[in-house]
């Protein structure tokens, strides 16, 4: 018989003074076989029982267990994804890096080398590995099991190709010792510099100051080298033995946001490295911040040379140091003639003359600077003393007078001036020299700041200078393990080195811009805590059955609610969840 339902409700019944619950379906039904209007349609009921209140409310909230839980990373790659969009990145990826390999857009290629550096920094190898456990395959819609090493290396020659750099160098020799060795950078260059133009739009960049530096870093590159970026050279870390590769850096004082980058080989001075890019770097300043009229750089004393500051005269106005070195009269008056101060600061104005360029000096006194200098002063000496008894210790036969290998510590020691060893009974016997250390003391606690405006505020010098900590803690970024970890770079050829580097940067802009919006939003955090609140959020996909699942997304704390509307993750939500 056909039909069709009318309703469905539910009552209670009550039976011994005990209320219970019961379901009833009514339907119309029409006997089968009759020709429409030649019989009346009956009413059909269907009782359902349904128990006492305490039992249906029991079963109401029984929780369903899953058969399987899964897990994948959500809130921090979701940021970093939604801040990239924000500054434009992902739009000038997809704009300058076009076409497919194994499948995948090429700029996803690069996209995913820039998260992975912020999230946790893998060898290319293992990136499918990573991806798969993230929500980006879904985000980006893309297979991970095709990323690998080899996917990652030919993408990224379609890019900046080797073969063509070889190539080059076979024709043209000489440019194996240019200071960028031939590489033809221009892609990573142009998405730079419009991005530059989009943050300077978005967040009003409009401090007149910026800070440059250079840092390096260790490789394990080793017998046959493909590489002629990757050189021996004074490592910042130590690491002389090892090849190491140069970053040559420019960032806004105020958040340390990366305006300008260069990769370089490994084994040219700081000077040398500024001469060749300073002409590029302030062209790059300028036409990113033409509102602004007196350009003011910051440098470390490593880029100082009458060449380089010939170039900057006219161009800019600048702020570096100088070792005492250059002027010792001025290291050696006595705290007493310092006539001014400033926050921590003691110091000491007047004009002299900067290799041929006419200076404003400040020369400052800091009693916690001078302190700590002289707590490392005691430590090294103990240190050089200990080394020496150590080695005296490996002697078979007692030595009778010092021996070469003791006087050999002293002279490549920093201290050895500061003692003397002799040899009494066998034993090392050492004497501190007074002298020495008064010598080195007068010295303590002091800077010698300079600045190419004669008109410059000594106050003014004093802050600009000590702003450079912000690259510092840039480089300390790019350094550290668990963000963007440029070191060692697992890159053995420059192009593939070269590409490294910019998402490296990349990286660096995007941690620092999302810095910014957390401080814009009262939300004062490093980008460590960020990334910490961040990572907590996970999407969790539950697994019923076959044909059953369900993706939430973890609990939030207010902080992380707050995080949440920030970098607008419900829309990435939508777009996992489809609600």
């Amino acid at each position: 018989m056909g039909g069709y339902e009318m309703s469905l409700h539910i009552y209670p019944k009550k039976i011994h003074n005990h209320v219970y619950y019961y379901a009833q379906r009514s339907w119309r039904e029409k006997p089968k076989g009759k020709t429409r209007g030649s019989a009346k349609s009956r009413v059909r009921n269907e009782t359902l029982y349904l128990g006492t209140a305490e039992s249906i409310v029991q079963r109401l909230q029984q929780t369903r267990q899953p058969l399987e839980v899964q897990h994948r990373e959500f809130g921090f790659v979701a940021a970093v994804y939604q801040t990239a969009v924000r500054v434009g990145l992902v739009d000038l990826l997809r704009q300058h890096i076009p076409g497919c390999r194994y499948g995948i857009p090429r700029w996803i290629y690069f996209l995913l080398s820039i998260i992975n550096r912020l999230q946790h920094a893998t060898s290319k190898e293992q990136m499918g590995h990573w991806a798969a456990k993230t929500v980006l395959p879904t985000l980006l819609d893309f297979d991970p099991q095709r990323l690998d090493s080899r996917s990652f290396w030919y993408a990224t020659d379609d890019v900046i190709s080797e073969s063509q750099l070889r190539q080059q160098r076979k024709q043209h020799p000489h440019l194996e010792e240019d200071l960028f060795v031939g590489l033809d950078d221009s892609v990573f260059r142009t998405i730079e510099e419009a991005v530059v133009q989009n943050l300077q739009a978005q967040f009003q960049l409009d401090g007149n100051s910026f800070l440059y530096d250079t840092t390096n870093f260790f490789t394990y590159i080793e017998e046959p080298v493909r590489s002629q970026l990757a050189r021996r050279g004074h490592n910042k870390d130590s690491h002389h033995h090892l090849r190491q590769v140069g970053l040559a850096l420019c960032v806004d004082k105020e958040w340390g946001l990366p305006l300008f980058h260069r990769i370089y080989r490994g084994n040219v001075h700081d000077s040398k490295v500024f001469a060749q890019v300073v002409t590029e770097l302030i062209a790059a300043l300028k036409a990113g911040f033409a509102q602004v009229e007196d350009l003011v750089l910051i440098l470390d004393k490593g880029n100082n040379s009458p060449e380089n500051f010939a170039r900057l005269q006219g161009a800019l106005q600048w702020v570096g140091s100088l070792v005492p070195s250059h002027f010792p009269d001025l290291i050696q008056l006595p705290l007493e003639t310092y006539e001014g101060t400033w926050d921590k600061y003691r110091y000491h104005r007047c004009d002299r003359r900067v290799m041929n360029v006419p200076c404003t000096l400040v020369l400052t006194y800091q009693e916690t600077l001078a302190r700590k200098q002289e707590h490392t002063l005691q430590n090294n000496l103990l240190k050089l003393q200990r080394q020496i008894e150590e080695q005296w210790a490996t002697y078979k036969r007692v030595p009778q007078s010092v021996p070469q290998g003791i006087l050999r510590i002293l002279r490549e020691s920093r201290y050895g001036d500061c003692l003397t060893v002799s040899c009494k009974e066998g034993k090392p016997s050492f004497e501190i020299l007074p002298a020495a250390l008064e010598q080195r003391r007068k010295s303590f606690g002091k800077n010698l700041l300079f600045s190419s405006d004669l008109q410059a505020e000594s106050a003014w010098i004093i802050q600009q200078y000590h702003a450079k900590d912000r690259i510092e803690n840039d480089f300390k970024l790019l350094k550290n393990p668990e963000l963007i970890r440029w070191r060692p770079s697992r890159h053995w050829t420059d192009t593939k080195i070269r590409a490294f580097g910019f998402c490296c940067i990349m990286a660096l802009m995007l941690i620092r811009v999302m810095e910014i919006l957390t401080t814009q939003a009262g939300l004062t955090m490093s980008p460590a805590v960020l990334k910490e609140e961040l990572s907590d959020l996970q999407e969790i996909l539950m697994i019923y059955d076959t044909q059953t699942a369900e993706i939430q997304i973890s609990r939030r704390s207010s902080i992380q609610q707050r995080l949440w509307d920030l970098f607008d993750l419900g829309s990435v939500e939508k777009q996992l969840t489809g609600h």
